[in-house]
C-alpha cells in the first residue's frame, strides 16, 4: 500500500490496495489509472477500453463522432468511413466488416457517388472528402464552411474551397497549428497573470500557476470579488466586513505587489455585492447587489452612483463588460434563469440564454471573437454563445463543474477554481478534455487574466472629458451606451435630466413615486416625468419590512411603517433627518395617512387589539391616542380626506367561502360617526387611495383581482381595470 497525500483509495481493488488521486479514474483492470477527462473521449486510453465502455459512458450521453466517423456498436471508439469493408478489423466486435460488405457492394455501385460509399451492417450511403459535405441529392459534394463551426480559428476564419485559414488580430501571433493565436510580448510588457481574490488573500499567479506574490487584507475582512483596469495599472476589490463593505484599490508594480492602495468612497451599500466589473475606458465601476436584485453602477470616484437594472431581476449572480462594443452581460436563476445583454447604460435588455440553464454563476468574455462563456452549476457544464445568443457549444460537462467558481478567458483556455479539490484549473476551451490543474489555493471566489490585450484601448470615446473637465460633458455621470462611441448622461439621486441630455436639475415639478420593498428593505422613488428612472429620493435603506408609506409634501418627509420593526418612522427625501417618531405598543402596522392640515399621523394596527390610532406629526409618542377599537378583523389600508374630516380604512377577512364580508369603512377623523362604506362583493381590499379633485376613492381586491372606484358620495362603483392583485407582505401589488 503506497500512501501518497491528498490521494484517495480505489474501492474496486482487493488484492492490492494504492491510493489515486480523486481526478483520475482506475481501469477496470485495476492497476490503470486515467485522466477523468479522458474518460468518453472516443479514444480508449484503459488497456481493455473500460473507460470508453457503456457502463463508463451511457448511452444517453452527449457522445456523438465527427463528421465522416462512425461509433463501433458497444463503445464511444470513432473509426473513420474509409475503415469500413477494408478487410481490417477496427471495431472489437467487428462491426466494420463482415459479409455485408460483399452484399452491398452492388447496390454502393449503383449510387454513384461523386467522391466515394460506405458500406455499413444495414445500409450504404456516400461520403466526401475532408471539406465538403453531401449534398440534398445524397450523392454529390458541396463546400463546408468550417468557419462556422465552433473552434475551427481561435480568432479571425476565411473559408475556402474544401478548406479554410485562420488569422490573427493586432497584437497575436498566428501559431505553427495554424489555428490558435498568442498575445505578443514586448520586452517592456507586462508577463500576463492570474488574479485571484480569496477569503485570506489576493494571489498573484504567473499562467502556470506559480506564485508571483500575494497581498493579505485588513484583519477581520475578506476579500470578495475584484477587477482591473490594465491602462491604470490597478487592480480594484471588495473587502467585506461583518457589517460593511469598501471598494479599495492599489497599483500593480511589476513585482506583482500592491504599493499604492486607496479607498474609493462609494454612495451606495456594498455588503450585498458578490461580484463587479469595471469599465477600463471610463473608469466606471457596475455592481451585481443579489439581496436587492438589482444592477448598479457608480463614477470612478464613487460620488455618484445610478440604478440601471431591477426590474425581472430575481437572483442576479454574474457580471461582466465590454466596452468597446457597448455592452453589458448578466446572469439571473430567480423565477426565471437567464443570460442577459444590454447596453452599457441598461437599455435594450435581450435574453440570449434562456433554454437548458438552471443556476449560471460565473460569466467570462471573448472579447474579440464577441463570445459568452458561462458555468452553470446545477447542470454542471461550461457553455459558450455568441454575443447575440447563437452558436450555442458545450465547452466541458460533468461531476467536477459543481465545485467550480470563477471564470476567466484568455488565448486558448479559460481559467477557473475547483473548491472541491481547492484547485486552479486551466480548460481548453476547443477541448474541453484538456484540463490541467495548475496551483492548489484556499477559498477562492473571483479570478481575472491580466494581461493588456484583452482590454483593448480607445483612441477616443463619448465619455472622454470636456473642457471644463466633465465626462462626456454630463454633470453627474456619463455612462457608454450602444459603443464607445456613444454615451448616456445620468443624474444622481434627486436630480433630474435637463433637455440638453447632459445637464443635472432639481426636477420643478413634485410629482414623484415612492415605493417600498423587502429583502432586503429599502424605500426608493423615482420622477414620474422622466423616460430615464432617475431616483428622485435618496433611498430609505436598512429597513425589513416597509409596508405602509405616506409622504408630506410641505415638510418633504416620507412617513413609514417597518412592520417587522415595530416601528414608524420618517426621513427627507433628501436623506437626512431619519428618525423613529413611533416604537412602542405597534403590533402590526398596515397601513399609514398624513393629515396635512391638522399635520396628524394616522394609522391602523392589526395586532391582538384591532386599533386605529393617530399621533401629531412632531413628538408622536407623547401625542398618541386610540381613535377606534375592535370590531375588526384586519384593518389594512387608510387614507384620510381632512379638506372633509373623513378618514377611510379597509378590513380585510379571511373566510374564503362568504367572498362578500370584507368592507370599507368610514368615520370623522376623531373617530365617532363611524359606519360601513362599502361591502358587497368585497374580501381582501387594499391599497386604498384617494383623488380629492374628483372625490373618487380607489382600491384594490387581492381576491377578485381588480381595480376598483367609487364616489365619496356612495355612488357609481365600477371596475377600472381587472388586474393581478396579491399581498407581498410589504404592501398590495396590483400588475395590470
Amino acid at each position: 500500500s503506497v500512501d501518497v497525500p491528498n490521494f484517495q483509495s480505489c474501492p474496486l481493488l482487493k488484492a492490492i490496495v494504492f491510493k489515486v488521486p480523486q481526478w483520475e479514474f482506475l481501469c477496470r483492470d485495476g492497476v490503470t489509472c486515467v485522466s477523468w477527462h479522458w474518460l468518453c473521449d472516443g479514444e480508449p486510453d484503459c488497456p481493455d477500453g473500460s473507460d470508453e465502455s457503456l457502463d463508463t459512458c451511457p448511452e444517453e450521453s452527449d457522445f456523438k463522432c465527427s463528421p465522416n466517423f462512425i461509433s463501433c456498436i458497444g463503445t464511444n471508439k470513432c473509426i473513420h468511413l474509409s475503415q469500413l469493408c477494408n478487410g481490417v478489423y477496427d471495431c472489437s466486435d467487428g462491426y466494420d466488416e463482415g459479409v455485408h460488405c460483399r452484399e452491398l457492394l452492388p447496390r454502393c455501385q449503383q449510387m454513384n457517388c461523386q467522391y466515394k460509399c460506405a458500406i455499413t451492417r444495414n445500409s450504404s450511403r456516400c461520403y466526401c472528402r475532408d471539406g465538403y459535405e453531401t449534398g440534398s441529392d445524397g450523392r454529390s459534394c458541396t463546400d463546408v464552411n468550417e468557419c462556422d463551426t465552433y473552434g475551427s480559428c481561435s480568432q479571425t476564419c476565411v473559408n475556402t474551397d474544401g478548406s479554410y485559414s485562420c488569422s490573427c488580430v493586432e497584437g497575436y501571433v498566428l501559431q505553427p497549428d495554424n489555428k490558435s493565436c498568442k498575445a505578443k510580448t514586448r520586452p517592456a510588457d507586462r508577463a500576463p497573470l492570474l488574479l485571484i481574490a480569496s477569503s485570506e488573500k489576493i494571489e498573484v499567479l504567473y499562467l502556470n500557476g506559480s506564485q508571483m506574490s500575494a497581498r493579505s487584507p485588513v484583519k477581520g475582512s475578506a476579500v470578495v470579488t475584484l477587477d482591473y483596469s490594465y491602462r491604470e495599472d490597478s487592480l480594484c476589490w471588495i473587502e467585506s466586513r461583518d457589517v460593511s463593505s469598501q471598494l479599495k484599490c492599489s497599483k500593480i508594480s511589476r513585482a506583482g505587489t500592491f504599493p499604492e492602495e486607496w479607498t474609493i468612497n462609494i454612495a451606495q451599500y456594498l455588503h450585498n455585492v458578490q461580484q463587479i466589473a469595471l469599465d477600463w475606458i471610463t473608469g466606471n465601476f457596475y455592481f451585481v447587489d443579489h439581496i436587492s436584485d438589482r444592477i448598479f453602477v457608480c463614477s470612478q470616484n464613487g460620488s455618484v452612483c445610478v440604478t440601471l437594472i431591477e426590474l425581472d431581476l430575481s437572483n442576479p449572480k454574474a457580471i461582466a463588460v465590454d466596452p468597446t462594443a457597448g455592452k453589458l452581460f448578466f446572469t439571473d436563476y430567480g423565477n426565471a434563469a437567464k443570460v442577459e445583454r444590454c447596453d452599457m447604460d441598461g437599455m435594450n435588455r435581450t435574453w440570449i440564454v434562456d433554454s437548458k440553464i438552471e443556476q449560471p454563476t460565473a460569466l467570462a468574455l471573448d472579447l474579440i471573437n464577441k463570445y459568452v462563456y458561462w458555468l452553470d452549476i446545477y447542470l454542471e457544464s461550461v457553455e459558450v454563445v455568441d454575443y447575440q445568443g447563437r452558436r450555442r457549444q458545450t465547452i466541458t460537462k460533468g461531476r467536477q463543474i459543481r465545485h467550480l467558481c470563477g471564470l476567466a478567458v484568455f488565448e486558448n483556455y479559460l481559467y477557473t477554481f475547483n473548491s472541491d479539490n481547492l484547485s486552479i484549473l486551466r480548460i481548453n476551451r476547443y477541448n474541453g478534455t484538456d484540463v490541467q490543474a495548475l496551483a492548489r489555493l484556499d477559498n477562492a471566489k473571483e479570478i481575472r487574466v491580466y494581461q493588456k490585450r484583452p482590454q483593448a484601448a480607445a483612441r477616443s470615446h463619448a465619455c472622454e472629458a470636456d473642457p471644463h473637465g466633465m465626462p462626456g460633458g454630463c454633470s453627474h455621470i456619463c455612462l457608454l451606451s450602444s459603443s464607445y462611441k456613444a454615451r448616456t448622461c445620468r443624474c444622481r439621486t434627486g436630480f433630474i435630466l435637463g433637455s440638453d441630455g447632459r445637464s443635472c436639475k432639481r426636477p420643478k415639478n413634485e410629482l414623484f413615486l415612492f415605493y417600498g420593498k423587502g429583502r432586503p428593505g429599502i424605500i426608493r422613488g423615482m420622477d414620474l416625468n422622466t423616460k430615464i428612472s432617475d431616483e428622485y429620493m435618496i433611498p430609505i435603506e436598512n429597513l425589513v419590512n416597509p409596508r405602509a408609506l405616506d409622504f408630506h409634501a410641505e415638510t418633504n418627509y416620507i412617513y413609514f411603517a417597518d412592520t417587522t420593526s415595530f416601528l414608524i418612522g420618517r426621513q427627507k427625501i433628501d436623506g437626512t433627518e431619519r428618525e423613529t417618531i413611533l416604537k412602542d405598543d405597534l403590533d402590526n402596522v398596515e397601513g399609514i395617512a398624513v393629515d396635512w392640515i391638522g399635520n396628524n399621523l394616522y394609522w391602523t394596527n392589526d395586532g391582538h387589539r384591532k386599533t386605529i390610532a393617530v399621533a401629531r406629526l412632531e413628538k408622536a409618542a407623547q401625542s398618541r391616542k386610540t381613535l377606534l377599537e375592535g370590531d375588526m378583523s384586519h384593518p389594512r389600508g387608510i387614507v384620510v380626506d381632512p379638506v372633509n374630516g373623513w378618514m377611510y380604512w379597509t378590513d380585510w377577512e379571511e373566510d374564503e367561502i362568504d367572498a362578500s364580508v370584507g368592507r370599507i369603512e368610514k368615520a370623522w377623523m376623531d373617530g365617532y360617526s363611524r359606519q360601513v362604506f362599502v361591502t358587497s362583493k368585497m374580501l381582501w381590499p387594499n391599497g386604498l387611495t384617494l383623488d380629492y379633485r374628483a372625490n373618487v376613492l380607489y382600491w384594490c381586491d387581492a381576491y377578485y383581482d381588480h381595480i376598483e372606484r367609487i364616489y365619496l358620495n356612495g355612488t357609481d362603483r365600477k371596475v377600472k381595470e381587472k388586474c393581478c392583485c396579491f399581498a407581498t407582505g410589504i404592501f398590495t401589488v396590483c400588475i395590470v
